[in-house]
């Protein structure tokens, strides 16, 4: 895996973003080899837990690659580039073990919409968590809207989502993103392992019975909203004001 580092422990599964050169960016490379790896390892019954991280020291997870993104113009590349991050997200979000984002930089974009569709988001207090979507005035594409909204209301939602700003991890605790913010990674990765403890007490097959019923409950409301959030997605990559702000920052990340 060029784009990932993995590690399978006796009772768990680490899996590092590995592209901390380009803050982590989710190419669709990285995201086909995040979904190989989940399909991989998810009838495993030895794996009680998965931790999704990155490396470097500034980014958990980025939005796209600017350069694919950049290129994404017919209907056909829009749809495409919503079915593979679709595909790999929700395989995170209805996994059938518990996934825990470990954010040891920010979560931005699409990397937010990664780490909200985890289970619990431990932080490190440099993080920021950003739905910056609408400063490129766009919508989610991979059900972060959904997810954002089952976690903390239709109200801070709302708030968060149109503001567009990257949160600082206080802000975020405070409206119930993230589960825990620590001084450090090391801080982190310390709770992260805390909580696994308190997971591996459970039996794998009780684990699983009680994740499956989770899950249905968050396919219910996907199920309902999915077809709204990929039309105003859509709709928003195709306008103008969206392409004014892509050559902007295509231009900004080219000089």
């Amino acid at each position: 895996m060029s784009n990932l580092i993995v590690e399978k422990g006796a009772l768990d599964l680490t899996i590092a973003i590995d592209r901390p050169e380009s803050s982590n960016a989710l190419s669709l490379a990285l995201i086909k080899e995040l979904l190989e790896v989940l399909s991989e390892y998810e009838d495993n019954h030895e794996i009680k837990s998965v931790v999704i991280t990155g490396t470097g020291n500034k980014c958990f997870a980025a939005g796209g690659d600017i350069k694919e993104l950049y290129e994404v113009r017919s209907e056909k590349a829009i749809e495409n580039m919503i079915a593979i991050g679709r595909r790999t997200i929700d395989k995170i979000r209805y996994y059938p073990v518990p996934v825990l984002a470990l954010m040891n930089g920010h979560a931005l974009g699409g990397g937010a919409e990664l780490a909200i569709a985890c289970d619990y988001r431990v932080a490190a207090e440099r993080a920021t968590f950003g739905f910056v979507h609408s400063t490129l005035n766009i919508t989610t594409a991979w059900g972060g809207i959904i997810d954002l909204i089952d976690i903390v209301g239709n109200r801070k939602a709302l708030l968060t989502l149109i503001e567009g700003k990257a949160l600082t991890t206080s802000e975020a605790y405070k409206i119930g993103i993230l589960d825990s913010v620590c001084p450090n990674v090391e801080d982190a990765t310390r709770d992260i392992k805390n909580i696994q403890k308190r997971i591996n007490n459970c039996s794998s097959s009780i684990i699983r019975a009680n994740k499956l019923i989770i899950n249905e409950h968050k396919r219910t409301i996907h199920k309902g909203l999915k077809e709204f959030e990929n039309r105003e997605f859509k709709r928003s990559w195709s306008s103008e004001e969206h392409w004014e702000s892509m050559n902007k920052l295509f231009s900004k990340s080219s000089s």
